[in-house]
């Protein structure tokens, strides 16, 4: 039985943040696809105009042009992207950043802090038998 290979959208302004995870995606699975863009302007041309459907929508916080709160609130308005699932991982992890994402329909955050944990964060996301629906507390 062919299962569909996961893609995620990875929304990163360091270029060599976006290397990081990608390389930290490919070392779990070896048919995960992923999307990098700059900023959330970038995401939501990528999304709206290119038609790209993703599983999985990772996004920094703090990115020119659009950042990360931005982005999250206006593709929760859109039907066709509000059930995928928004992942943050960003540098600035504070209770208060948590509860804002939270408000805004995120569905889980990590701390970019723990450079060491990004594998096992993608594992849960991206290995045959994950089914993953972590949920912010």
């Amino acid at each position: 039985m062919l299962t569909k290979s996961k893609s995620c959208l990875l929304i990163e302004d360091d270029p060599e943040d976006q290397e990081f995870f990608m390389d930290a995606l490919h070392s779990v699975s070896n048919s995960a696809g992923c999307y990098a863009v700059g900023n959330g302007e970038e995401a939501l041309f990528a999304l709206l105009k290119e038609d790209y459907c993703p599983d999985y929508i990772f996004t920094d916080l703090h990115m020119p042009r659009m950042d990360g709160f931005e982005f999250i609130k206006i593709i929760k308005g859109i039907e066709k992207f509000r059930s995928i699932p928004i992942i943050v991982y960003s540098s600035d992890f504070s209770d208060n950043q948590l509860e804002r994402v939270k408000t805004l329909g995120a569905t889980a955050f990590y701390s970019k802090t723990r450079l060491s944990a990004l594998p096992e964060i993608l594992r849960s996301y991206f290995t045959e038998c994950s089914n993953h629906a972590a949920t912010l507390k």
